[in-house]
């Protein structure tokens, strides 16, 4: 009897985990609500009715014995009792069924009247959790999964001791790595930083050994490899703060427009978190939503409260106003201010900002104009025309001819004009 009334624990505890994960279905799907619930209720009283064989197995599994014996007329009395309770006494069954759930057999002790009634309850509460499978599915199959780096693990096997002792000697490395939001621990990042080094160096030694084939005379390539290692290694240290620095500049031109979204959404008198959800599963703001996310996992995968949560997000973004954003709201909640005014305002303020920025962009666009036709159009033609000059003179340069100087001219202006377009979009505000 003891195995039986373990079956029937080990079953009420499957009971309640599946009664637990329709209430988290309940609650993401509003709109079944009442489908939901009556298949949660089928769970309780499949839950009622195995409670019910619980006390006649433990009856049955009692190692208590009488060893007194009664006088006759208690016997009697006793007999008389026993053949009254005979009527009522529940008839006890072993059954076994097929979990709609899990697909495995099952063995449950019941009453025998029960038994019916179990079944029924069973194959109501089976269609409603194998409803909530297909939607989680679904779910599952919008949801987009980062797959390893094949390259990381590689690193990860040959070098993750070495990265290991040498992550505290990087705390600035991985602030970038968090504001950036590269998805890799520091150690897997050092990891691949010494692979990519290795790699290059020996790049770099085949690289001089091809030119030491050809020329033997070309000492000085010596210096490939370490060139090549010498820029690897500054490449993976400066792009987490390169990357840091691009995703602070997008997510201030999302931010104004992300702050009304919010502003509108906290006027519904919505829970703070959902506004969070509802930005983060927004394809418009595609950097503040990564932010939004953070927040998002710290309360549900984590337990933090909403307010510890933006706080610990706040100081990890790359964005200053982000980070005032996040700070104020976390105030506001644990003060019980008004969000929606508070955003209002903030919304506001980043709006002027954009405009500001975009006007100062309009003048420093006007100014580069003003440059661009003084160098690179007046000044070609002023020097083109020296050059006319010079050559009808017979004159020349510091011992250059008129064709080396018009050549060198040519190779300035293209030069100027490639640095004037790379400080041109360097200023240019995203879109």
């Amino acid at each position: 009897m003891f195995e039986d009334l373990k079956k029937n624990i080990e079953q009420e505890k499957k009971i309640i985990t599946d009664m637990h994960s329709i209430q988290i279905g309940m609650k993401e799907d509003v709109s079944n609500k009442q489908f939901y619930l009556s298949n949660f209720n089928a769970l309780s009283q499949q839950l009622v009715l195995l409670n019910k064989a619980i006390p006649e197995l433990l009856k049955e599994w009692s190692p208590i014995k009488k060893f007194a014996e009664e006088p006759k007329k208690t016997l009697k009395l006793k007999k008389a009792k026993n053949q009254t309770s005979s009527i009522t006494k529940p008839a006890m069954i072993k059954m076994d069924y097929v979990s709609p759930s899990t697909k495995e057999k099952k063995y449950i002790t019941i009453d025998k009247k029960d038994k019916k009634e179990f079944l029924e309850k069973l194959k109501l509460s089976g269609e409603s959790l194998e409803e909530l499978k297909k939607i989680k599915n679904k779910e599952l199959k919008n949801v987009s999964v980062n797959k390893p780096s094949v390259y990381a693990k590689m690193s990860n096997r040959f070098f993750l001791k070495h990265s290991e002792k040498l992550v505290p000697k990087f705390s600035s490395l991985y602030k970038d790595l968090k504001k950036a939001n590269i998805r890799f621990l520091l150690s897997t990042y050092l990891s691949m930083a010494i692979m990519s080094i290795v790699i290059s160096f020996i790049v770099g030694i085949l690289i001089f050994g091809i030119i030491i084939l050809i020329d033997p005379n070309s000492w000085i390539s010596f210096l490939i490899p370490f060139g090549l290692a010498g820029l690897t290694m500054a490449g993976f240290y400066l792009y987490p703060a390169s990357e840091a620095s691009s995703v602070q500049k997008k997510i201030s031109q999302e931010l104004p427009f992300a702050a009304i979204h919010m502003a509108a959404i906290a006027g519904s008198n919505i829970e703070p978190t959902k506004i969070f959800k509802i930005i983060a599963e927004s394809k418009e703001y595609i950097n503040i939503g990564k932010e939004m996310k953070k927040i998002i996992a710290q309360v549900d995968i984590y337990g933090y409260d909403l307010v510890t949560a933006l706080k610990n997000v706040a100081g990890q973004t790359s964005n200053k106003k982000l980070e005032e954003l996040f700070s104020g709201f976390a105030t506001n909640i644990a003060t019980g201010g008004e969000l929606k005014n508070y955003i209002e305002k903030k919304a506001e303020n980043y709006l002027l900002d954009y405009r500001l920025e975009r006007e100062e962009y309009s003048d420093l666009a006007g100014t580069f104009m003003d440059v661009y036709i003084s160098i690179l159009i007046a000044a070609p033609l002023i020097l083109m025309m020296m050059f006319i000059v010079m050559n009808v003179a017979g004159l020349g340069m510091a011992g250059l001819s008129i064709t080396s100087l018009l050549f060198l001219s040519i190779i300035g202006i293209i030069i100027v004009n490639i640095i004037f377009l790379a400080v041109l979009n360097a200023k240019q505000p995203s879109v």
